[in-house]
């Protein structure tokens, strides 16, 4: 079996640059404190990889969900970090891959405000298994901020797409969906 070695270098790039986002996000506060609250920028290289087509496919997308995820939870030490963090992915993941054949590179925006509201849905689900259903008054909050997040985060794909389609076809991009 032979590997793509230009694909897999580039898959491993996107997965160090969603950890590199990750970091420094984790340095910018927030107006609102609201346990679970991020602006999900690290969500862009998904969201970027989810739009890209060509050569990448949804394994390549999960792959680099997953190494983000655990190579976060290691820099933080944080163990439980990890299970919100796996979970809420997971979900926006999912939500983002079944509404990408329905809307088309001009709705990047919908689709990461419906994955960030996702995330936050299972977060809070994690939340409340952890410990109890009080959980759900950050509920309100968490969307919100999801919308918001998932329009910020969107935009900036959107916008990358639309700025630079020499670069999306270097990488091995060819959606012709974005307008």
């Amino acid at each position: 079996m032979r590997t793509n070695v230009r694909k897999l270098s580039l898959t491993a790039l996107f997965a160090v640059i969603a950890l590199i986002i990750f970091i420094v996000e984790a340095q910018i506060p927030l107006p609102v404190n609201a346990p679970g609250l991020k602006l999900g920028l690290a969500n862009i290289i998904i969201l970027f990889m989810l739009f890209l087509g060509g050569m990448w496919k949804t394994q390549d997308i999960f792959m680099v969900f997953l190494v983000r995820v655990l190579l976060a939870a290691l820099i933080t030490g944080n163990a439980q970090a990890l299970l919100f963090s796996f979970t809420g992915g997971l979900f926006a993941l999912l939500v983002m891959l079944s509404m990408r054949t329905a809307f088309k590179g001009a709705a990047i925006p919908v689709v990461s405000v419906a994955g960030a509201i996702a995330h936050n849905a299972g977060q809070i689900t994690v939340a409340a298994l952890i410990t109890s259903a009080g959980v759900f008054v950050y509920l309100p909050a968490l969307v919100a901020g999801g919308i918001i997040s998932g329009l910020l985060t969107g935009f900036a794909v959107y916008f990358i797409y639309k700025a630079h389609p020499k670069f999306i076809s270097y990488i091995g991009g060819m959606n012709n969906d974005i307008r």
